[in-house]
């Protein structure tokens, strides 16, 4: 956009909806190294959109490790934790003390492990069987994933100037996709087409999760035809599943039940991708004010510019003598 210094501007004020679309098969493992019992399922967006709705965002889970039917009460803890014991090295168990990934309490006793009984393991005091000890890994199939489309339905307003804009028009055609160069007024967007567009190591973002930027740039002359004014669309990873430190994005959820006056939980922990919508830029359009404002600063740069040249001229410049005449 041509920034006129006789306009005033105002950046946008707005909000998007999100309605993803796709079906994935999904491959299902038991989590321990010693058994692999595979499956297939089938994930739809109720299954992989976790939550189902988010202010300006949406997440889309590509991996979830299972643990089904836990309840209260003791329980080898994991291989994966590494709290191996023997019965003379029970300090490394202090009774009530948590566990460094807090799942549980230690009860000061060592017990054979659930993945391998020749193993020694710390007995913690938890939701048994703890995570990873015997779970089930859902490994979405990534082609699928890639094919999943997301539209993209952004309003925004300029209070100053009393002018709303969308990015769905009258003439949208709800069978296209999203082109840098061929259709960018496109709100439909494949996911594959987002991911290729980042500098980033593609198998571990979906594998380990990360967060993505859908930046909207709502930079507007309201000066011309309001219908003129629409979003260009930038993408960027924020967190990717590579970082040295601290890679991906994952969260757990949990969904409790009763049987028989017990309570039991299924937990979760999900890894995946979550998009958030930046809406960025500014409006701008002629203002009587600022056009005098312009007016008035380039006559005093005119006024100013004489002082200068004058001074210069009678005091500083080689041939001084000859102007003061």
């Amino acid at each position: 956009m041509l920034v006129s210094r006789y306009q005033q501007f105002q950046e946008p004020r707005g909000t998007t909806v999100v309605k993803v679309k796709g079906i994935a098969k999904v491959t299902g493992n038991d989590t321990t190294q010693f058994v692999r019992a595979a499956s297939t399922h089938l994930w739809d967006t109720t299954e992989y959109q976790l939550p189902p709705l988010e202010s300006d965002a949406f997440f889309i889970a590509t991996r979830q490790i299972v643990t089904y039917s836990q309840v209260e009460g003791y329980c080898p803890s994991a291989l994966d934790d590494k709290l191996f014991c023997t019965n003379s090295t029970l300090y490394l168990c202090p009774a009530g003390e948590p566990t460094p990934n807090t799942f549980g309490y230690f009860t000061g006793n060592c017990v054979p492990s659930v993945e391998n009984a020749s193993i020694g393991v710390c007995q913690i005091n938890a939701w048994c069987p703890e995570e990873l000890s015997k779970s089930t890994e859902f490994i979405i199939d990534s082609n699928a994933v890639e094919n999943f489309t997301v539209y993209l339905k952004t309003l925004v307003t300029f209070t100053l100037f009393n002018i709303n804009s969308r990015n769905v028009r009258h003439d949208t055609n709800f069978t296209c996709r999203y082109h840098k160069v061929k259709d960018p007024r496109c709100p439909i967007f494949r996911i594959g087409d987002i991911l290729d567009s980042l500098n980033t190591d593609k198998a571990a973002l979906l594998r380990e999760g990360g967060l993505i930027e859908i930046r909207q740039d709502w930079t507007c002359n309201f000066d011309f035809d309001k219908e003129h004014c629409f979003p260009k669309v930038k993408f960027n990873v924020l967190q990717s599943g590579d970082d040295k430190q601290s890679p991906g994005i994952n969260y757990r959820s949990a969904q409790k039940y009763r049987i028989n006056d017990t309570d039991y939980r299924t937990l979760s922990k999900i890894y995946g991708l979550r998009f958030v919508v930046a809406i960025t830029g500014k409006g701008g359009q002629f203002d009587i004010l600022d056009l005098f404002v312009a007016i008035g600063s380039g006559i005093g740069y005119i006024v100013i510019a004489d002082i200068v040249c004058d001074a210069i001229f009678t005091y500083i410049h080689k041939y001084r003598e000859r102007y003061r005449k």
